[in-house]
């Protein structure tokens, strides 16, 4: 199947080199092909959101809140079409895809409610017989980009809040993941989005992303993605006036204290590091455990780990699937290779998966220091780092050790404990008693540090990211002021 972008109203072939879309779990197997957008498409991509958003923005935001509220049911018609999509193109399992959808459901279902929360404020003015208050206006013209991790979610957690604060959208989704993004944008149109009020382009970051982001008439950037990237991304954007929201990377840690129950710990890190074959910014990558309970707790760990099923995602019991690329693989395992020759043990998994495609054993790895490479850099696959420690204040310091700052978790039954880790860590987002992984559609999402730039996406503020706030001084006094304003 050829896949198309969407510019200017109308599905077009892009104007680059073709590009195969396989399937992860078969790398044999070219799911899709596309031809890839050329600056020249980007150029008239913008130009055509450009040229609807004048109507758009002038849409009662309710109206535009109603229209989501249709592409909501749109999706819920379409569910088993898109968890398939997620399964072949990405890798997914069932129960994982499964997940995905429900989550990106339920965040289009709140930001259709959105449109009646575009609430501005009404400020007492010093000034008698004058009305002050404020406007949420939208910006123009926004560029989304993002991940092939979560083609589904992070698209819709964009894309949603930005078209009904009255925004146009220009949206670039992963080139291993574009038949999803265009199932999204078809969605979006027959639940009435009116054309042009959104684009498509399908390419390479390092053409189609930096031409989409160089476009001067680019309002807002919101893009998910890896540090490198975001790193590149904001040099092009130097000395632009344009806002900038930035989801990218993670080495979450968990910390297991005495009073932890462990059962429910190495469940909760068997399912932070492992699932999604490890490819989430919020994967646990690490896990301190106290000294005391060392040993116990990597015997339940092991234990829980080695019973994970690796294998293609279609298969029924199948709990790991691929990752993504043969490129993706060969870096996890260096990062295992690495750090076995810094002198950590591999006391589960460590080698390829048992067949053919992209697979990864899940891996333990013992013996690990602060300094090693797999301790603090950001790996996305299947690879956890045990270590321990002896104290709070430790953990806590180790936590924060890493140049990231998105997530982090502490399994434990004392009340203190956990206030004194929730204060200590430098994290955007923490759990007690929880994965480091999750999210909620109401809540914001995002990290510190290396891990985020700018205000956090989801919940009301990541609606308020697409706006401007416009203030209104409004005088009913019929006569001229005389005095000194500033």
């Amino acid at each position: 199947m050829e896949l198309r972008q969407y510019i200017g109203g109308a599905w077009i072939p892009g104007s680059g080199a073709l590009v195969n879309d396989v399937n992860p779990s078969h790398p044999s197997e070219a799911v899709a092909h596309f031809y890839s957008a050329t600056p020249e498409d980007v150029q008239a991509a913008v130009a055509s959101a450009a040229e609807a958003f004048p109507e758009w923005a002038n849409t009662p935001a309710p109206a535009r809140g109603r229209i989501l509220a249709r592409f909501h049911q749109q999706l819920l018609d379409h569910q088993e079409e898109y968890v398939r999509l997620m399964m072949v193109e990405q890798g997914k399992t069932r129960p994982e895809a499964e997940g995905e959808f429900q989550k990106g459901v339920n965040l289009v279902e709140f930001f259709a409610g959105e449109g009646f929360r575009l609430n501005g404020e009404t400020i007492p003015s010093e000034v008698a017989r004058t009305m002050t208050y404020t406007l949420r206006v939208p910006l123009g013209v926004v560029a989304v980009i993002t991940p092939w991790n979560f083609p589904f979610a992070i698209p819709l957690w964009k894309i949603s809040p930005a078209l009904v604060a009255g925004n146009t959208v220009v949206f670039k989704p992963a080139t291993y993941t574009p038949w999803i993004g265009v199932r999204i944008v078809e969605d979006l149109l027959e639940a009435g989005l009116p054309p042009r009020a959104i684009s498509l382009i399908l390419g390479a970051g390092g053409e189609a992303g930096e031409a989409l982001v160089s476009d001067r008439r680019i309002r807002a950037l919101s893009f998910t993605g890896s540090n490198a990237v975001g790193a590149r991304l904001q040099q092009l954007l130097v000395g632009r006036s344009v806002k900038v929201t930035m989801e990218m990377g993670g080495k979450n840690a968990v910390v297991v204290a005495p009073s932890a129950d462990l059962d429910l710990a190495a469940q909760g890190v068997v399912q932070g590091a492992f699932g999604a074959a490890g490819q989430r910014c919020t994967a646990t990558s690490r896990v301190l455990v106290h000294e005391a309970i060392l040993a116990e707790f990597t015997q339940r760990l092991s234990v829980r780990t080695r019973a994970l099923a690796v294998g293609p995602s279609e298969r029924d019991g199948i709990t790991v699937g691929p990752l993504i690329s043969e490129e993706q693989l060969k870096r996890c395992l260096e990062y295992v290779q690495d750090a076995v020759h810094r002198g950590a043990a591999v006391i589960v998994g460590g080698d390829r998966g048992p067949e053919p495609g992209f697979f990864m054993q899940p891996t333990i790895l013992d013996r690990v220091t602060d300094s090693m490479p797999v301790a603090s850099e950001e790996i996305f696959g299947p690879v956890l780092a045990l270590m321990p420690y002896r104290t709070l204040d430790e953990a806590i310091r180790r936590t924060n050790h890493v140049p990231y700052g998105l997530s982090a978790s502490i399994y434990t039954r004392d009340l203190a404990e956990s206030h004194q880790f929730i204060h200590g860590v430098d994290v955007g987002m923490v759990h007690v008693n929880n994965p480091t992984i999750g999210g909620e559609a109401q809540l914001p999402f995002g990290g510190v540090k290396a891990s985020g730039l700018g205000p956090r996406e989801m919940g009301h503020e990541g609606t308020l990211f697409f706006t401007e706030v416009k203030t209104v001084f409004m005088d009913y006094s019929g006569t001229p002021r005389i005095g000194n304003f500033y």
